[in-house]
């Protein structure tokens, strides 16, 4: 059985799933985290995502059963300005992000503690730090730009509008698309709470475009909102060969690895496999690049439908929403579940697409 020291940077999902795996298997495990505590940075956290997932092949894939902290989505609406389309929820869940009872980070937090790994919190990773770390050491440090720019991954910024609280709703979401910003707004509802964010890659939200948010959450469901963050953020979402296990030695895990959805910017799944593949490359280098390869295999070309199909059309969402319209409601949610259909075969989403983890 092992016993050589791993050090992981991260105290997120994925740098969780990677530590809690090398536990398992005899070695010491020291995870530092720049936070005072487990969840994410404090910035972005706590945060609820709707995502799509199959809870149960990809708990089998990384060894811990997730399934407790994944709660079905009971409707999902998808608003082309204020036309509604009432989207399929198959295979979609919300998961919590924080330090809280309730989130997939303390699931995972407190199987790390049973297997031994210990945690060095408010110890960030620093640029004069990484010429010395031990070869094998893991970075996970989600969405924080200062640890992009230290390791020379290229990245977009992201900027976004966020506000959260306590609610009690069923577990329901929306995607809002509009001209005002190039990717969406969304909110999410479960556990006893809401995030309603704002956002967009590479591109300022003022407030005007904040204000046309709020104006159409009054006119659809009557939401009044006033505690609003501005926050900003890094995804390495540049180019289609973004993905990247290994970095001088070191091995990239979560966000940070690229093994992400760069269409709508899911990010869940990605980081749980990739959590466990960067726990193989510890010690086995070989298999851990070829798991990365097929979970990201499908990136290049979603990433490149993306810059040449669909933000031209995201530009006119008014020409959407005028067919949609003409369509009618059910006939544009047909389109959309062949569309999902169509999509989940050539997705970039390990755990929904055929991407399987099984």
């Amino acid at each position: 059985m092992a016993s050589e020291r791993v050090i992981i940077y991260g105290a997120g999902m994925s740098g969780l799933i990677a530590a809690c795996n090398l536990a398992g298997e005899g070695r010491e495990v020291v995870v530092r985290e720049q936070e005072p505590s487990y969840g994410g940075s404090h910035i972005f956290n706590p945060s609820l995502h709707t995502t799509p997932l199959d809870p149960q092949a990809t708990s089998e894939y990384v060894g811990i059963d997730i399934t407790p902290a994944f709660v079905p989505v009971s409707s999902l609406a998808i608003y082309l300005h204020d036309f509604r389309i009432d989207a399929p929820v198959f295979m979609a869940y919300h998961v919590e992000r924080s330090d809280r009872p309730s989130s997939l980070d303390t699931l995972l937090y407190n199987r790390c503690l049973e297997v031994g790994v210990s945690f060095e919190f408010e110890t960030p990773l620093r640029r004069e730090d990484i010429a010395s770390l031990p070869e094998g050491t893991i970075i996970a440090c989600g969405l924080n730009r200062p640890a992009y720019d230290y390791l020379g991954i290229p990245y977009k910024e992201w900027f976004a509008w966020r506000a959260f609280g306590e609610a009690e709703h069923d577990s329901s979401a929306w995607i809002w698309m509009d001209e005002c910003i190039n990717e969406y707004g969304y909110i999410s509802y479960a556990n006893g709470m809401y995030y309603n964010l704002l956002f967009a890659y590479g591109q300022e939200i003022g407030r005007e475009g904040l204000e046309k948010y709020r104006d159409f959450m009054r006119r659809v469901d009557g939401l009044e909102e006033d505690r609003w963050d501005y926050i900003v953020g890094a995804a390495p979402v540049v180019s289609p060969d973004n993905p990247c296990l290994f970095r001088d030695g070191l091995i990239m895990c979560g966000t940070m690895s690229g093994c992400l959805d760069p269409f709508m910017g899911f990010g869940i799944s990605g980081a749980l496999v990739s959590g466990r593949v960067a726990a193989i490359a510890v010690s086995d280098r070989e298999k851990a690049a070829g798991e990365f390869a097929r979970f990201t295999r499908n990136y290049p070309g979603v990433f490149n439908f993306k810059q040449e199909v669909w933000y031209p059309l995201r530009e006119r969402v008014d020409l959407l929403e005028g067919l949609a319209r003409t369509l009618g409601h059910d006939r544009s949610v047909r389109l959309l579940l062949e569309a999902l259909r169509k999509g989940r075969k050539s997705s970039a989403i390990p755990g929904f697409s055929p991407l399987s983890c099984s």
